[in-house]
């Protein structure tokens, strides 16, 4: 399904390049792995080529639909979009992270970074807030072959256009 060179996004732990397919055996039998080099954290993930269907290893999205889902980052989320209970929200807010869907990772993303507008993000929130950035600038990167704190600054750029829109 994928070679080597392939722009991929493996929804736990981000984008990444695939750079070898890796066999490895296990007893008698010889498993096939792609062997991923991640771009927003220095990591290698190890994915069962038979399993990547499975673990929703998937193709970076498109440089211009990734940008269009970024620009709901110019608009403040309305008060009813976020969830009062704490703990609620941030446990939806880890299965929507853990989906690896971009559109999604966008809204927490905006909805944190508005929250910490107005006081101080707690441990958990911040923990997924930058674990969302991270998902969102590394994806970005990839797909606009850019270095990957320009992707940051794009996307720390936008949110920060959202809280003057919301001065205004």
């Amino acid at each position: 399904m994928f070679q080597i060179g392939s722009r991929v996004v493996h929804p736990c732990y981000g984008a990444g390049v695939v750079v070898r397919i890796q066999e490895k055996s296990i007893g008698e039998t010889v498993h096939a792995y792609y062997v991923i080099d991640t771009v927003a954290r220095p990591m290698q993930l190890m994915v069962p080529v038979s399993r990547a269907v499975e673990h929703a290893l998937r193709p970076v999205g498109d440089e211009g639909d990734l940008r269009n889902c970024l620009c709901q980052c110019e608009e403040p989320p309305q008060d009813d979009e976020i969830n009062k209970d704490q703990r609620a929200r941030q446990a939806t807010m880890r299965e929507q992270l853990k989906s690896g869907v971009f559109d999604d990772i966008v809204g927490i993303a905006r909805m944190l970074y508005y929250m910490n507008s107005k006081r101080p993000l707690g441990t958990i929130d911040r923990q997924l807030f930058d674990q969302g950035k991270d998902f969102i600038a590394g994806e970005l990167a990839l797909a606009a072959d850019v270095r990957i704190d320009d992707a940051r600054q794009e996307i720390e750029h936008l949110l920060t256009t959202m809280l003057k829109s919301a001065e205004d």
